[in-house]
């Protein structure tokens, strides 16, 4: 019997086999990182697309996040913020770039990250550059000096009676007994003392009648004082910043807001007329055209945008109201959004976002 030796025999079967499997299974290939579609749109700072690729704050962010967790990206432009945010139910994109305000209703349909960072709303406004007598009338109708009038007609008028009723019997030239002329003649004293400091065709007998004439000789001065100077300050704020000067001012008045955006709401519920407009700039055009009264808006995008050349007449004006932390949203139930959170926190902890949005924004208390 012949025997034959496994060698070749095997040697024959090894190769046929590796001709069959595939290439992959032959050599390891280092894996392609994964790869997100990235929905953006233009944002002021945060965001902009002006060539082929978007540059912008929150692209850096995102860039220095997808670094950290060793995948690709794909940018997705959406033509407004409000498509922004319909892209990831609709299943357009992995990532949405706002950055997207945090808030009860937007986590109910979308996934939102960590924050990366804090801001709150601004108002914006035109320059008003008119002078003149109807500029100052309008100014007149200020609450405060309103307020201030009143105020001075009221103890004019209660000194008025006083002093009547202690010189009606004693002076009765100049201040009639007579109810109603008598207290007009003694009130017409006061208001001339207010204004020239007396009155000539009249005088105070009594002690307690010339008690409120050195009041009111004293008193008129501080009160027309504080007249002039409230007068002074209204008249100038109406000529730089017109009658919006905090949110408060916002009632009945016509305000441009982003659609989409949490800016909507809050000027409705503190009754203003809310005008949407699809992008920042879109409103603060029709600010500058007088189509609006002011503009609603995040403050970091707003200081970007008046820092502008074409921006010159336009100024922020009260506080920073409403404040939001501003994150990244996920599609929901996303398994991004634990690796993201992790990330974030490092860029917190290493300044990464702090030197981002310094070189963006400038650096600002």
């Amino acid at each position: 019997m012949t025997r034959h030796t496994p060698g070749p025999t095997i040697a024959l079967i090894l190769v046929a086999v590796a001709c069959h499997l595939p290439a992959a299974e032959l050599a390891a290939t280092p894996e392609a990182p994964k790869r997100l579609r990235v929905a953006v749109t233009p944002l002021a700072a945060a965001v902009e697309w002006t060539g082929a690729q978007p540059t912008g704050m929150m692209i850096d962010v995102w860039e220095d996040l997808a670094r950290r967790l060793g995948v690709a990206t794909d940018f997705v432009r959406e033509g407004t913020f409000t498509q922004l945010m319909e892209c990831l139910p609709a299943g357009r994109a992995d990532v949405a770039l706002g950055p997207m305000a945090i808030t009860e209703e937007r986590e109910k349909v979308l996934d939102l990250t960590h924050s990366i960072f804090h801001s709150g709303m601004r108002i914006a406004v035109r320059q008003r550059e008119s002078t003149g007598f109807l500029s100052a009338l309008e100014s007149l109708l200020s609450w405060k000096l309103l307020e201030l009038l009143g105020v001075g007609l009221g103890l004019a008028l209660l000194s008025g009676h006083l002093l009547w009723w202690f010189e009606r019997r004693h002076n009765e030239q100049s201040f009639p007994p007579s109810y109603p002329r008598g207290v007009w003649e003694a009130t017409w004293w006061v208001a001339s003392t207010i204004v020239t400091g007396g009155c000539d065709d009249k005088h105070v007998d009594t002690a307690l009648g010339r008690a409120i004439a050195f009041g009111w000789m004293i008193g008129g001065i501080v009160l027309v004082a504080a007249f002039t100077s409230a007068l002074t300050a209204t008249m100038t704020a109406e000529r730089v910043t017109g009658a919006i000067h905090g949110p408060r001012d916002l009632a009945g008045r016509t305000v441009g807001c982003q659609a989409g955006g949490v800016t909507v709401p809050l000027v409705r519920q503190r009754g203003g007329i809310a005008q949407e407009f699809q992008t920042i700039h879109e409103a603060l055009d029709a600010l500058q055209f007088g189509m609006v009264e002011a503009v609603v808006a995040d403050n970091q995008q707003l200081m970007f945008l008046t820092s502008q050349a074409n921006r010159h007449d336009i100024r922020l004006v009260g506080p920073i109201f409403e404040s939001f932390d501003y994150g990244i949203a996920l599609t929901a139930g996303s398994p991004l959004r634990e690796d993201l959170n992790t990330a974030i926190l490092r860029m917190r902890e290493d300044d990464t976002l702090d030197r981002i949005k310094d070189a963006w924004l400038g650096k600002h208390d």
